[in-house]
């Protein structure tokens, strides 16, 4: 569909806002400006046609733009929304795509201008590596995206956030509230990002590359990690990632207490039931 006028703002030019710009061109046939503080980003980006226009000050980016997406770190989204309250553009949809969703919702609702809407987004893609040069248009192919609507949100702005998922190759879009969105994703990603780093905290000494094939790859992929971010992202999603935590630890508990009794039988009981579980979660679809 096209929309006469109809601007995107793309705030963070890493990765994710890098691959977003690249996959929504064309999206209502919208001009895209980029902002990012890193002039050799902003640079990139133009020479490489991921945006129309690219600014360093948010407040530049946000004047004219219907839709706004803060591709930034959770604290950076809150600072830049509230210092910026006032020049939104009326009736703008604001979404961002931060790993955790409950506080940082709590905290742009108190601050965001009566005129415009919050709602929440997250696609569920990635790589082990970050940056602009790391972003791709087809980064969201096939992925999913959750939509978590807020106290400001409305049937339009979901639906422009839903339409957006879908354009950037999406297929798998569910709405949750920001509290069940922290909840499962504390598990499937906060909880994967802790067990890859744990893995890669202290390791046998005599190891080398000969040793790695499959299992070793899948297992660490993700340990190449941003501190900075996933710190964060840890912190603030702590409540809900302390009690996957907890129940992780039980799970290796029982998979130790199995091999120091050498007990043969009570692996393969706790083995047969990872296989089930396994097939169980990836047949699932959202609702």
């Amino acid at each position: 569909m096209d929309t006469p006028d109809f601007k995107i703002t793309i705030i963070g030019l890493g990765i994710i806002g890098g691959s977003m710009a690249y996959a929504l061109k064309g999206f209502h046939s919208a001009k895209i400006c980029g902002c990012d503080i890193d002039p050799e980003t902003r640079q990139k980006a133009l020479e490489n046609g991921a945006v129309d226009e690219a600014v360093e000050n948010p407040r530049d980016a946000i004047k004219k733009a219907d839709l706004v997406i803060l591709c930034t770190y959770p604290e950076v989204t809150l600072k830049i929304i509230k210092e910026n309250a006032s020049v939104f553009k009326k009736g703008a949809v604001i979404t961002d795509v931060c790993g955790v969703k409950t506080k940082l919702a709590q905290q742009i609702e108190a601050v965001l201008p009566e005129f415009c809407e919050y709602v929440g987004s997250h696609p569920m893609a990635g790589k082990e590596t970050h940056g602009f040069d790391s972003a791709v248009p087809e980064l969201f192919g096939m992925c999913g995206f959750i939509i978590t609507p807020g106290k400001t949100s409305t049937d339009y702005g979901v639906g422009l956030i839903e339409d957006m998922a879908k354009y950037i190759g999406a297929t798998r879009i569910a709405k949750a509230t920001p509290e069940e969105h922290d909840s499962v994703i504390a598990y499937t990603s906060d909880l994967m990002h802790v067990s890859a780093a744990a893995l890669c905290l202290d390791f046998n000494e005599k190891m080398n590359r000969a040793y790695t094939a499959g299992a070793f790859r899948d297992c660490t992929r993700i340990a190449n990690i941003n501190p900075k971010l996933w710190s964060e992202l840890f912190l603030e999603n702590r409540d809900f990632l302390l009690k996957e935590l907890d129940r992780y630890i039980s799970s290796l508990v029982k998979f130790k207490n199995g091999i120091e009794n050498f007990d043969k039988d009570e692996l393969e009981k706790l083995l047969s039931r990872v296989r089930t579980n396994k097939l169980d979660m990836q047949e699932r679809e959202p609702k």
